[in-house]
């Protein structure tokens, strides 16, 4: 009787700690998802925040943290999706509204975007492969893509890069 209590007593813990565990991925922190560029770590909404010198990111050229500057969404399913909501003043002004979307693929470190839909105000780029990098300063995120691909009307002739951010 006495071990057929202590084999009940022992079941009953591992079945409570093995209930408190934590090991789901979705109880990981942004922070922890974006150790490295990964497919878990892009799905989500970005909000841009300016066009930076490549290298140099307090070279701001285009600062967005006052102004809507954008949304990029990546979808589990592959889709991206840009947009940014502004009145008139097409083509080539900060005015101009822009609606993007498309598939997306990351293999390793390239992230390619395969445009099907073009927004008003952008040239088309059909597909564009990027190197972007990701940097994390606390719960707060930043994905550069090292390149300009949806603000085209606000790069400048030099190395610049659009940098998203992204927060829990």
């Amino acid at each position: 009787m006495k071990t057929k209590i202590l084999t009940l007593l022992a079941a009953s813990c591992l079945a409570f700690l093995s209930a408190c565990s934590d090991d789901s991925e979705g109880s990981k922190s942004l922070a922890d998802k974006c150790g490295k560029l990964s497919d878990e770590c892009l799905i989500g909404t970005w909000t841009l925040k300016g066009i930076v010198e490549i290298g140099n990111p307090d070279n701001v050229v285009t600062d967005f943290s006052t102004r809507q500057g954008g949304a990029l969404e990546f979808s589990k399913d592959g889709i991206y999706h840009y947009v940014r909501i502004a009145g008139g003043g097409c083509p080539g002004s900060l005015d101009g509204a822009i609606d993007d979307k498309g598939t997306w693929t990351l293999e390793e470190s390239k992230l390619d975007f395969f445009q099907n839909k073009q927004g008003d105000c952008v040239e088309s780029m059909k597909h564009h492969p990027t190197n972007p990098t990701i940097e994390v300063v606390g719960e707060t995120v930043r994905l550069y893509l090292n390149t300009v691909i949806f603000q085209q009307d606000e790069s400048q002739e030099g190395n610049y890069t659009e940098m998203f951010v992204r927060t829990e």
